[in-house]
């Protein structure tokens, strides 16, 4: 279809006649009739330009609103983490950290390796909003969590034998079973979602997290072990499930059992790149956790493992972004001409890098000093660990804020490819570098271990023509401004 400028530039050239014209006017009917069809295709596509500009104002007013609240949420949320964190680090030793990072890790494991991308889905499909679809999802859903359970049960005498740790028996089935309760929520948590409703999904997730925590630090004083850990957790899940089906705070259908043959085909067609996807990124983005489990003590991982949750704020952050607000409003753009996709597309991500990248030098340079302040002196040796690791998040950031485009266009292939290379290059480079570095080569092996994953989806986008790698060169240039300019102070100040 031809824009609007150039069929005007067509109708200008038509109606500009010469004095030869003038002198003898072409009045054969033909000539009329194109002049009449494309006053008519002008009129159309104006019309339709003005309809796609006022859509997405009001699209952009909306994200506007759900930005605002994905930002309080987050605020929000990190500072409950930090108390949860620094209360519980005071009730309970490292070894129930180190513990449970473990069986999250297995349990997590499984879940991701049964992901064929529900979520992403319900928010990219044009039936998405369809009763059928969103039971059928539901139904899925249910299977899915009652085969996580049973694996669990299965793994649960395996782990315990290889990391001789008998507590994993009852454990494992433990944690398995909330991936049963967590699997029967209203897909009307996913229409929010759709629809950047992300002011309800707020105080679901706000108040379950407040409650969550009350509930494991009685816990922790009562019985201070790893229980303390699972009954929180299982008391956030219950509450979680009973919410969602409250329609007065999170509005939509009640759903049923329902398997609907061309749903399920659909479903399949999407999310058979994101089980590959997903399988190899439980192998990679867990792997550290895995493979030190066998190298070190449970007590030095609890303690890299706090140092990893402090310096992943920065990306959780821009993670819940682009999944709450990012990808929803990329997936409504979607049906634009492609290079007014980019456009928008670079415009938003541009602004989501700036913010990254004054977050991650934070991080550098004051995550550690948070470390020795706010944690119990028995996790202090965590505070070396955190600049390096938020050092090796800003290619994190540069191709987690990449794949929302991708994925809007269908194009999930890249993501499970990249997945795949991150997955190899992590397994083969921990264990390498703990044997000739020790803890400090295994923590920079995992800072940097997913940067194939970066040149994958920089070459797909390239492919596909939401190239990103000229903005991504001037928001790295941003970003080493941002970290001389504190490197400079904190000599300054230091003076």
């Amino acid at each position: 279809m031809h824009s609007a400028t150039s069929i005007q530039g067509q109708l200008h050239r038509d109606l500009t006649f010469h004095p030869r014209q003038i002198a003898t006017p072409d009045t054969s009917e033909d000539r009329r009739k194109t002049i009449s069809e494309s006053l008519t295709t002008g009129a159309v596509v104006e019309k339709q330009a003005q309809m796609v500009g006022s859509a997405r104002n009001v699209l952009e007013s909306v994200a506007a609103r759900a930005t605002f609240w994905t930002v309080i949420d987050y605020g929000c949320s990190m500072g409950i983490r930090v108390i949860n964190s620094a209360i519980l680090t005071r009730l309970l030793m490292p070894e129930a950290f180190g513990l449970m990072a473990l069986v999250m890790t297995l349990i997590v494991g499984v879940t991701l390796m049964s992901d064929i991308g529900l979520g992403p889905n319900v928010i990219q499909s044009r039936r998405g909003d369809d009763p059928v679809l969103l039971n059928t999802v539901w139904t899925l859903q249910v299977l899915r969590g009652a085969g996580i359970f049973v694996i669990s049960l299965i793994l649960a005498p395996v782990m315990a034998r290889i990391y001789h740790e008998s507590r994993l028996m009852a454990l494992l089935p433990s944690l398995g079973f909330l991936v049963v309760i967590n699997s029967f929520n209203s897909t009307n948590l996913l229409s929010m979602a759709r629809h950047l409703g992300v002011r309800r999904l707020f105080l679901l997730d706000i108040t379950a997290q407040i409650l969550g925590l009350l509930v494991t630090a009685c816990c922790a004083l009562i019985h201070p072990s790893v229980w303390a850990l699972v009954i929180g957790l299982a008391f956030t899940s219950v509450y979680r499930l009973v919410v969602s089906f409250y329609r007065r705070l999170i509005p939509g259908i009640r759903n049923s059992f329902c398997l609907d043959r061309d749903s399920v085909h659909s479903l399949v067609h999407f999310g058979k790149w994101i089980l590959l996807s997903t399988a190899c990124y439980f192998f990679a983005s867990q792997a550290d956790r895995l493979i030190l489990g066998k190298l070190i003590t449970f007590s030095m991982l609890g303690v890299y493992s706090i140092a990893y949750t402090v310096s992943d704020i920065p990306r959780a952050v821009i993670n819940a972004f682009t999944q709450k607000v990012g990808y929803p409003f990329i997936a409504k753009m979607v049906d634009l001409p492609i290079y007014e996709f980019r456009r928008t597309f670079l415009w938003y991500r541009f602004r989501a890098l700036l913010a990254g990248a004054g977050m991650l030098c934070l991080m550098v340079y004051l995550g550690g000093f948070l470390v020795t302040k706010l944690y119990d002196r028995r996790y202090h040796s965590a505070s070396w660990m955190v600049p390096i690791l938020a050092l090796g998040l800003w290619h994190t950031l540069l191709y987690a804020t990449t794949m929302p485009a991708l994925l809007s266009l269908g194009k999930s292939r890249y993501q499970a490819i990249g997945n795949a290379c991150y997955c190899i290059a992590i397994i083969v480079t921990i264990p390498v570098a703990f044997h000739y570095f020790g803890m400090i080569g295994a923590v920079v092996a995992v800072a940097a271990g997913d940067l194939p994953m970066y040149f994958v989806l920089v070459a797909g986008a390239s492919r596909e023509a939401v190239s990103t790698w000229r903005q991504d060169l001037v928001a790295t240039g941003v970003f080493l401004v941002f970290l001389a300019t504190g490197f400079a102070l904190r000599i300054l100040v230091a003076g």
